[in-house]
């Protein structure tokens, strides 16, 4: 069992080795370009607290405009030429978002920003989709949760030290322009190594499209038809939309509510990161061993632990339950993001996979766009009420944590009755299956 896990058994083939040494250029391009840096950049224009809430998620919430990408993505046969081209068009439209402030008239700053973020993260989106087509194909099913285990480790392992030092830069800078400009900088050699890698892995056999032609309603009945595939989608909806009614201000929380340097959020955010190296071994060994679907529902339970300590997070206690909300976070995550990419790509059939995971992109995308709306509404409602806030601290961000423990929570406990019931129920019913005879046999 362990030998399954060795290094050298999971890095067995060229291909896999770019791959795996091409997250550490795309993760550090991604890590200096957004998150805290591009919500510090639009704070730094002058963004409002709702705007600054969705750029921290806005790689998610471009995912819906993938879809509109889906008829055209599968008519490239090569997965190389199409994922270096929207590797280049996505980087280059990202390093603009740094001039802005250099170029642009400060009362017109915000109104360039908001498209250009859009376009660049929807292109980061959609070639993030075709660079998984690609992996995959050199992929062993077998050993696709250790795989993805050990590429999460090296993420984890990059941003642990772009956080430390990066957050350094910006607090020694003061958080001043010039302190976004050398960022942007080093993403740009980033994203050159990025691509240089990129040219040099093979290409996968060329890939063929079973159905080609047919308008956007067309493609889109795909994945609909498949209502395994639809309902694993719509659960992962709804617990994006959940969670991210708070989660989407967490980074305005600290940055802005509680005031915190770049230092140290940089710093907690270790605390998540950390522990991930660990723990993704892990998770990777229970994914393959006990199935991605039960490392899932497993995950998104503790999540509702990272809401509700965050619910208790005020200026005089956050150095103690900000620590705990990222550490039940940092174990949650972990299974999370192994089980979910597997889970997916189990579930979706060989063909059309780029038209499913698009789909799967826009759905959560609907689910970032509707969860930080929901809490911008009920955070706006919350601030109108003087007794809510006079009753607590940051009333009007704490409540939001408090609602999305409660809806976790909920969504949890209403999948699991659902598993309890269908188990419950007498088999009646037979499935069909390819034999001999040509005729449907009980399974």
């Amino acid at each position: 069992m362990e030998s399954k896990y060795r290094r050298s058994d999971l890095l067995d083939s060229k291909p896999l080795i770019y791959f795996f040494v091409q997250t550490a250029f795309g993760t550090s391009f991604t890590y200096l370009t957004s998150g805290v840096f591009l919500s510090g950049l639009a704070l730094l224009m002058g963004a409002g607290d709702t705007l600054v809430s969705y750029l921290s998620i806005v790689v998610n919430i471009c995912g819906v405009l993938t879809l509109l990408f889906s008829g055209l993505m599968e008519r490239f046969q090569s997965r190389k030429r199409v994922t270096i081209g929207l590797t280049v068009l996505s980087r280059l439209a990202t390093l603009c978002i740094v001039a802005i402030p250099a170029i642009i008239p400060k009362e017109t700053q915000l109104i360039v920003l908001v498209p250009l973020v859009l376009i660049a993260f929807t292109l980061q989106a959609q070639t993030t989709v075709v660079l998984n087509q690609w992996m995959l194909t050199f992929m062993d099913e077998r050993k696709s949760g250790g795989y993805i285990s050990l590429r999460q480790t090296l993420t984890l392992g990059v941003t642990v030290v772009l956080s430390v030092t990066s957050g350094y830069w910006m607090d020694h800078v003061g958080g001043r322009y010039i302190g976004f400009v050398i960022l942007f900088a080093i993403a740009t050699l980033m994203g050159l190594f990025e691509i240089l890698l990129l040219a040099k892995t093979p290409d996968s056999a060329p890939y063929w499209t079973v159905s080609r032609g047919g308008g956007f309603r067309a493609i889109m009945s795909l994945p609909l038809k498949n209502r395994r595939y639809t309902g694993f989608v719509l659960y992962i909806l709804a617990f994006y939309l959940l969670l991210y009614v708070s989660d989407s201000f967490t980074m305005l929380y600290m940055m802005k509510y509680l005031a915190l340097p770049y230092q140290t959020v940089t710093m907690l955010y270790m605390i998540m990161s950390l522990p991930q190296i660990i723990l993704l071994g892990i998770w990777g060994r229970i994914s393959d061993k006990k199935g991605h679907q039960f490392v899932l529902r497993t995950s998104i339970w503790l999540f509702a632990g990272e809401t509700l300590f965050m619910a208790f997070s005020t200026q005089q206690t956050w150095f103690v339950f900000i620590p705990l909300a990222f550490f039940v976070a940092s174990i949650a995550n972990a299974g999370f993001v192994i089980s979910v990419f597997n889970a997916r790509y189990e579930l979706m059939p060989k063909e059309n996979r780029i038209v499913y995971d698009n789909f799967y992109s826009a759905a959560i995308g609907v689910g970032f766009i509707l969860g930080p709306m929901l809490g911008g509404m009920i955070k706006r409602s919350l601030e109108s009420n003087s007794i809510v806030m006079n009753a607590m601290p940051f009333a009007n961000i704490r409540i939001l944590y408090l609602i999305s423990t409660i809806g976790i929570l909920a969504l949890q406990i209403g999948l699991a009755y659902k598993r309890t019931k269908e188990k419950s129920k007498p088999r009646t019913d037979s499935l069909s299956c390819e034999c001999p005879c040509g005729q449907g046999c009980i399974m």
